[in-house]
């Protein structure tokens, strides 16, 4: 079974991907820059990728700090609730 978790990194690593695309094409026809059209090859795809992934991942983290706090101050209370018992 797939854990949220491996399904998000899997969601990220395809979000990438469609929007390394998209950062070349934008580079390439909106900027009117054909010398990097160089970066579409395999190459220029694959570091474009590992850019927007890193920066994907990073973006997960920040938004996702909030919600560790809140997860563990959750785990506390019904740790303490529990103990009541």
């Amino acid at each position: 079974m797939i854990t949220i978790r491996e399904k998000q990194i899997w969601y990220s690593l395809l979000l990438s991907i469609v929007l390394s695309i998209g950062l070349i094409i934008h580079g390439v026809f909106f900027d009117l820059d054909f010398s990097q059209i160089e970066r579409l090859n395999i190459g220029g795809f694959i570091l474009t990728w590992i850019f927007v992934f890193i920066f994907i991942l990073i973006i997960e983290k920040l938004f996702d700090l909030n919600n560790n706090e809140d997860i563990i101050n959750l785990r506390k209370e019904i740790k303490n609730i529990k103990t009541r018992k």
